[in-house]
């Protein structure tokens, strides 16, 4: 099964976590002041010495070149976090590197000359950071990184020098953002260093009540502080959120369950249903199912609905461009049957 499917701890809350290391070489400049010439000599490195001559990482990674993509394809990888916006829009020899299962990417020539993204389903931090690490340390062994004793390494932006670590969490938050109180939350969170974005990261907006959630500090601190200091306070967030579902469906029990199974009965008949309103609606099938209210449908059935649903995703399974009309149709059509029976 493939991670994203999947079931992690805490997964009623915490959909995901993310780490991602940045790491750049130190005799090119930086992508965005690399020249055409430059910037394929770098990509070419990177990949020599990742997969290079060792027929195991072969056959357990693909190496995409972004430009050779069509625009839905790029879009579909983006839409699974596999590459971020960035790297789908701009970029001069823009590559990625995947592992099969999908858990493991390597961007090459983004912001920096290198991102490695680890992702685990649940609050998995530990395994994301050991699985992120193994990769580095490939590159690392093989390659002359841009590093400073005093600094740490260097990176395209500032805010990444030092560890180059971010790590992060997609959180999906129903019962602070009914309750009202997610504003005041994520206010607290700035303060106490973390960053709060929709959830495909800087720029985007918050869909289905899921926010992606990550430190700032990447300086002067070391990988596991950065690790332990984000987990402490997501147990926090976790027994907040929890307590307020439980609040929530305490003084309102008849319209909560009202609106969970009117979502569920929507995605369930619907025959043409937008983006937008398809992520609400799973977002309160969530909530139901954890408060018990749906143990017909799984966890794992929300999650392979969300990772098909993509206008991109849409558009690559059928293998043509389709109006947004036909792209609802179609994503209606892919809840109904993956809901079928349920």
């Amino acid at each position: 099964m493939t991670w994203y499917i999947d079931e992690g701890p805490e997964s009623d809350i915490i959909l995901t976590s993310r780490v991602r290391l940045a790491r750049d070489l130190d005799h090119y400049p930086f992508p965005h002041r690399m020249d055409n010439q430059q910037a394929k000599q770098a990509a070419d490195e990177i990949v020599e010495a990742f997969i290079g001559g060792d027929k195991e990482r072969k056959r357990a990674y693909l190496t995409l070149e972004i430009d050779s993509l069509s625009e839905e394809d790029q879009q579909a990888l983006a839409e699974k976090r596999l590459i971020s916006p960035d790297l789908a829009r701009k970029g001069q020899h823009r590559r990625v590197i995947i592992s099969r299962d999908e858990a493991i990417s390597i961007m090459i020539n983004e912001e920096d000359h290198i991102r490695i993204q680890s992702m685990q389903a649940g609050l998995n931090l530990e395994a994301a950071h050991d699985a992120a690490a193994g990769a580095a340390l490939i590159l690392e062994n093989s390659l002359a990184l841009a590093y400073s004793e005093k600094y740490g390494f260097l990176t395209a932006c500032p805010t990444n020098t030092g560890t180059g670590m971010r790590v992060s969490v997609m959180a999906h938050l129903p019962g602070l953002t009914m309750s009202g109180r997610i504003k005041d939350v994520i206010e607290s969170l700035t303060k106490m260093g973390f960053a709060v974005r929709g959830q495909y990261g800087e720029h985007s907006k918050s869909q289905g009540h899921q926010y992606q959630i990550s430190n700032q500090l990447t300086l002067g601190i070391t990988e596991d502080d950065l690790i332990n200091d984000l987990k402490r306070m997501l147990q926090q967030l976790i027994e907040q959120e929890r307590k307020i579902r439980q609040e929530i469906y305490r003084q309102q029990p008849l319209a909560l369950e009202d609106k969970i199974m009117r979502a569920y009965g929507v995605l369930r008949f619907a025959r043409q249903i937008p983006t937008e309103e398809a992520v609400a609606l799973l977002s309160d099938l969530r909530l139901g199912h954890s408060l018990g209210l749906l143990p017909q449908v799984s966890r794992a059935d929300i999650n392979r609905i969300m990772a098909s649903i993509g206008p991109a995703s849409i558009q690559k399974a059928k293998g043509r461009q389709m109006p947004p009309d036909e792209r609802d149709v179609e994503r209606a059509n892919i809840i109904r049957d993956l809901l079928k029976e349920k």
